[in-house]
């Protein structure tokens, strides 16, 4: 794999956990493959803009945390792999950990000739672990989803600095629109008002099929819910709407744990937080 891209962790980035937030992990290596695809001759400095189009599926994992002031270097590589074809991942400098990663599926990418590619051996903490396949969700109209116990979490209206020169959102701001929404939908699980104030949230891997892209000034609904719950990870299930025509734009599914911020481990739901929780997921989950 080739480095294009070198950084560090700012304190503006960091959530309540204290670490890298998941939309700034992703607008690193959004840059990471940029830079790489710019480097390889497979991209030129002007069409960088129609990445976002041209993205069909993002597949990331979150390895290891990125703590305020960590030395980050992205790595770039083509993948052998049935579904996707790029691969982008951040490693911490001061241990030599990959970070993040993310796998990619872009159409339109021609890589014959004497490109090298990774072979999906060296590349298992990268892969897909927890999530295989894209969710149905989709296909879903809004109130369909709401009777299947989606929740609305998230809405607004998407701005132009979060918008690549085109107009299009950037990638890594659909993951921070639903980060940022996140709240509403713990708060809407908690069995009681106050929040530990010691107990954060972690996503492990997050698996993205875009469908119909966000522009400036589109408004957008976010509505999520669990789908699955074990002692110590939780999966979810994402969808985003735009208000004025109503499609979906974008179907996610993410695996998460409850986070000891002291301990800086996940946490075990208790037996009575796995059956209050189980409750509440999502009716007729399926992937396709």
């Amino acid at each position: 794999m080739e480095l294009s891209y070198r950084g560090s962790v700012n304190s503006w980035e960091c959530d309540e956990n204290n670490h890298l937030n998941v939309r700034f992990c992703e607008q690193k290596l959004w840059q990471t493959l940029s830079a790489g695809l710019i480097g390889s001759g497979l991209l030129r400095v002007e069409e960088v803009d129609s990445l976002m189009s041209r993205t069909i599926r993002q597949h990331s994992r979150f390895q290891n945390e990125s703590r305020l002031a960590a030395p980050l270097s992205g790595y770039f590589g083509f993948l052998q792999h049935d579904e996707f074809n790029v691969i982008s991942e951040l490693r911490n400098d001061a241990t030599g950990e990959v970070a993040c990663s993310a796998l990619y599926q872009i159409a339109g990418l021609s890589l014959g000739g004497s490109l090298a590619l990774e072979s999906s051996q060296s590349l298992t903490h990268a892969l897909p672990r927890g999530i295989a396949e894209d969710l149905s969700f989709a296909q879903l109209s809004m109130p369909q989803a709401l009777a299947k116990q989606f929740r609305p979490i998230g809405q607004g209206i998407i701005q132009s600095d979060e918008c690549s020169g085109s107009g299009l959102l950037m990638l890594h701001n659909y993951m921070g629109r639903i980060s940022d929404s996140m709240p509403h939908l713990w708060s809407g699980f908690a069995d009681n008002a106050d929040p530990d104030p010691d107990e954060g949230g972690a996503v492990l891997e997050f698996r993205k099929r875009f469908y119909n892209p966000l522009t400036v000034s589109d408004r957008y609904v976010v509505v999520s819910g669990m789908i699955d719950v074990a002692p110590k990870v939780q999966q979810f299930g994402h969808l985003m709407f735009n208000v004025e025509t109503e499609q979906c734009c974008l179907s996610a599914h993410a695996v998460a744990v409850r986070m000891d911020l002291i301990a800086r481990k996940a946490k075990t739901l208790s037996i009575e937080d796995q059956t209050r929780l189980s409750a509440l997921c999502i009716q007729s989950f399926e992937c396709i």
